[in-house]
């Protein structure tokens, strides 16, 4: 992750959401912390539900989605649920970055 030591450390303007966009992603996993790294770069307010191994809120994802992926994106504001960092990334950047 060294490579990755500036990401995150950086403001890329961006537009604010009305409403918090919402995250459900774990600390140990590669790919939610690059979901974070835009998120944190755009100031993009968000609420992170943390659903490590053994926490309930997998279960509460599971039972919505009908299987456990992370990261998870759901952003109330334009109704899109996403998987799949690299696409969360690109959904971010595109809706939300000012270019």
């Amino acid at each position: 992750m060294l490579s990755r030591i500036t990401k995150g450390t950086t403001y890329t303007p961006a537009k604010l959401p009305p409403q918090p966009l919402k995250l459900w992603a774990y600390e140990g996993s590669p790919f939610c912390k690059l979901v974070r790294e835009v998120l944190v770069e755009l100031e993009l307010p968000h609420i992170l539900y943390s659903c490590a191994r053994g926490s309930s809120k997998r279960h509460i994802l599971y039972q919505r989605t009908g299987h456990f992926q992370a990261p998870f994106l759901e952003d109330p504001n334009t109704g899109i649920e996403m998987f799949e960092s690299a696409d969360i990334i690109e959904y971010l950047r595109t809706i939300y970055a000012l270019q």
